[in-house]
């Protein structure tokens, strides 16, 4: 449920998506595609434009020419036919685009497009933070800024004005302090509306626990740390005794209040790197990385004996084949073992 509602969220958030030969496009690849593609169109449309000024050179007609069927081709194939493209593919636009930037701001004398290529540096920087994150997006615009900086420095339109120059004054160096501190802000701030989104995404509402989506995300990455390290990987499966009692008696609000309680001192009893999740109602999952099944029971053993409500629960070790489900399989068993041995019921 959670799933599908992120999904409706996107679709309302990007609503020139809705159009059905889009939606179908859509289903067959992704968001990062279609956006890559959509960047490509629109630089390729501002490269055509580009062809019809009197004074172009024959190296840039070349230049505007073959990045235009690129962009125009990479366009088609995603918008048309579905392709989804590979994680380097946003990668070569950007820098592409910097490598154009960094010709018309330090090689050529063409004022207007020296101006476009800076004014569309800070949506490079959202582009990079959206899609690839903070490791690779703060090198990478690192790289973009100092290259691009320098240009600006060094070429005909940098430094202060000076009488006879091809824009004097046009990049000074407030100028320059005001395109890196700008594109560097819009990168940020992509971070940070990148982390809370998929905070938001991953985290259940009402409990602050982990939703279904967060814990299949972080339970993949504990898999690969685990196959990688060889160190023991654990699940619980928690659910709740007589908790239809609850609701059915105190009401819903009084229900939730137990439910927020008991995460709260799951959190605060487990370890920094262990994560509860909430699969629905009152069943929950705990993920416990560096712990065999037998420190798991140990320590599940532990907290239950602080409950404010009773609850059961199973553990199962994680094995390298093993997948959230079938890992949740063999932990539910294990809890209704429990549930069935104490003579409890989950409603």
């Amino acid at each position: 449920m959670v799933v599908q509602g992120i999904r409706a969220a996107d679709a309302d958030e990007l609503g020139w998506l809705n159009a059905s030969w889009l939606q179908r496009t859509r289903s067959r690849t992704s968001i990062y595609s279609i956006a890559t593609a959509v960047a490509c169109v629109f630089f390729s449309l501002l490269l055509l434009l580009e062809l019809f000024e009197t004074d172009i050179s024959l190296f840039e007609i070349l230049l505007s020419a073959v990045l235009m069927v690129a962009g125009f081709g990479c366009g088609a194939a995603v918008l048309l036919m579905g392709v989804r493209l590979p994680r380097w593919g946003g990668l070569v636009l950007v820098l592409l685009h910097a490598l154009v930037a960094v010709y018309y701001i330090g090689f050529s004398d063409e004022r207007q497009n020296a101006i476009a290529s800076i004014q569309e540096l800070p949506v490079m920087a959202i582009f990079l933070a959206w899609f690839y994150g903070a490791r690779i997006g703060r090198v990478v615009e690192l790289c973009i800024l100092a290259s691009v900086g320098t240009a600006m420095a060094l070429g005909p339109f940098g430094g202060d004005a000076v009488p006879g120059s091809v824009a004097p004054g046009l990049f000074g160096w407030s100028n320059l302090f005001g395109v890196v501190a700008m594109s560097w802000l819009c990168l940020e701030i992509g971070f940070f509306v990148r982390h809370r989104i998929r905070l938001e995404a991953h985290t259940d509402a009402l409990t602050g626990a982990l939703n279904r989506r967060g814990l299949k995300h972080r339970m993949d990455e504990e898999l690969r740390r685990a196959r990688r390290t060889a160190r023991p990987l654990a699940i619980a499966v928690l659910d709740l005794d007589d908790f239809k009692a609850v609701n059915d008696g105190d009401g819903h609000e009084a229900g939730d209040a137990v439910l927020k309680t008991l995460v709260a001192q799951w959190i605060s009893m487990s370890r920094e790197r262990d994560l509860v999740g909430r699969l629905g109602g009152d069943e929950f999952v705990m993920l416990l990385p560096d712990t065999t099944e037998s420190g798991a029971m140990a320590m599940v053993g532990r907290m239950r004996q602080y409950a404010t409500h009773p609850w059961s629960w199973g553990v199962a070790e994680v094995y390298g084949d093993d997948t959230l489900e079938s890992a949740m399989r063999r932990a539910d068993a294990e809890m209704y073992r429990d549930k069935r041995g104490r003579g409890r019921s989950s409603e």
